[in-house]
């Protein structure tokens, strides 16, 4: 674990071998500024989206949107597998002063409960990871938190969105909160149907607000009101 700006950095993502020069060189840049990368992303979403409530930080990694949540919402609940990654969104979090608007969960958001692994490739950053076979890590379905309301939902799996949706029908139905993802096809397709995220959305009577985003890979989605 290593400071970088306001942040503490897993060190994976900062080791000094040639493979790793260009992400290396890509963190201390974002870090470094002391926002983190894509804060501008979260900044436009939560334009749209109404202060307070909970909302649910799922792929935080190190906490640099859980910490953007933290001053729109009353509570946030940040979800992050990687041992090394949740040890410094942990720690981020404390040093940010936010453990009491806070709560941070070492399990991955899925559709069921099992016990997942998590690969990475070589030279990129913790932000690469992704859920591959069966593992040591707990994973968690959002409808088992019986959550009484939700207010924005942010998911950002490295395609494992589809399976973090599909585990919070109910939730979603009955909460009607905000949803941000990201979906990038390539990705996505690993764990379902190409825009299948979409359409459990739009199914469930959602609609798309904006894509957010340089290359608009993350989607903002709001149920109308009732």
């Amino acid at each position: 674990m290593k400071h970088v700006g306001e942040f503490w950095l897993p060190d994976v993502d900062l080791r000094w071998w040639s493979n790793w020069g260009k992400t290396r060189r890509k963190t201390l840049e974002r870090y470094g500024t002391g926002a983190g990368p894509k804060a501008a992303d979260m900044e436009a979403a939560l334009a749209s989206v109404p202060k307070g409530g909970l909302a649910l930080d799922g792929g935080a990694n190190v906490g640099a949107y859980t910490r953007i949540m933290a001053q729109h919402f009353d509570r946030v609940i940040a979800f992050e597998p990687a041992p090394d990654t949740f040890a410094c969104l942990e720690r981020n979090v404390r040093d940010w002063g936010l453990g009491e608007r806070v709560e941070v969960r070492p399990v991955a958001l899925s559709d069921r409960r099992e016990q997942v692994g998590l690969k990475g490739r070589r030279g990129h950053r913790s932000l690469s990871r992704r859920v591959s076979g069966p593992g040591t890590i707990q994973s968690l379905p959002i409808d088992a938190l019986e959550l009484p309301a939700l207010a924005f939902l942010k998911l950002d799996l490295e395609g494992y969105e589809v399976r973090a949706l599909r585990g919070a029908l109910a939730t979603l139905t009955r909460c009607r909160p905000y949803v941000l993802f990201e979906d990038k096809p390539h990705k996505s397709e690993l764990y379902g149907e190409a825009r299948e995220a979409h359409d459990i959305l739009l199914s469930l009577g959602a609609g798309l607000i904006a894509r957010i985003g340089k290359h608009g890979n993350d989607w903002l989605y709001g149920f109308p009101a009732e």
